[in-house]
């Protein structure tokens, strides 16, 4: 797998980063498709206070969603050109950059501060530099599959309750009782939830 869209997998290439001081903030736009980053369970801890966790059918399979905004305009968080909770951000926004997809790990070109020649190496050798590399990214498809095996133990007749959309995804809401911790975060995460 050498590219998702814009995402290129680092074994093909070096890559730089410049920093986001001289960014518009195109990775916080809704109106530039950063509306929604899919969740692992892991992620539900730190998103859950801030932002709303959703659920969705994504390849026919249930999964967890952050929303990051609207799908129109700029992360509510997103003030005066900086991320006005830089050390609460999403881990999808602490990545950023990068995406781990699966064993691959992709770098998103279209991002303004990503380049082949100059700034802090994110990845040299098909490797990713080591002060890129977060604990999210340890065995990380062992936390996909797990998460994957909790929210299709949800797929159920009526679990679900259609609420919205955003960039016409179905944004949906768990409705049937339970005192699972996950599902509680993602009830407690929707009054954040602010779609039309």
């Amino acid at each position: 797998m050498d590219k998702v869209g814009s995402f290129i997998n680092i074994k093909q290439h070096d890559f730089y980063f410049n920093g986001c001081s001289s960014c518009d903030g195109d990775c916080c736009n809704g109106a530039k498709g950063f509306a929604l980053s899919p969740l692992i369970l892991e992620d539900f801890e730190e998103v859950y206070k801030n932002f709303a966790i959703v659920f969705s059918i994504h390849n026919n399979k249930i999964n967890a969603f952050v929303v990051l905004n609207d799908g129109k305009s700029h992360c509510r968080y997103y003030i005066d050109n900086k991320c006005s909770i830089y050390e609460q951000r999403t881990p999808a926004c602490k990545l950023y950059p990068i995406s781990p997809y699966f064993e691959h790990i992709l770098i998103d070109t279209e991002c303004p501060s990503i380049n082949n020649e100059f700034g802090s190496i994110i990845s040299k050798g098909g490797k990713l530099n080591d002060d890129f590399f977060t604990q999210r990214l340890e065995n990380f498809n062992e936390k996909v599959t797990k998460s994957f095996e909790f929210y299709n133990a949800l797929d159920e007749k009526d679990s679900f309750e259609f609420i919205g959309s955003i960039l016409d995804m179905p944004i949906l809401k768990y409705i049937k009782p339970s005192q699972n911790r996950y599902i509680q975060m993602h009830l407690k995460s929707l009054e954040h939830l602010n779609i039309v």
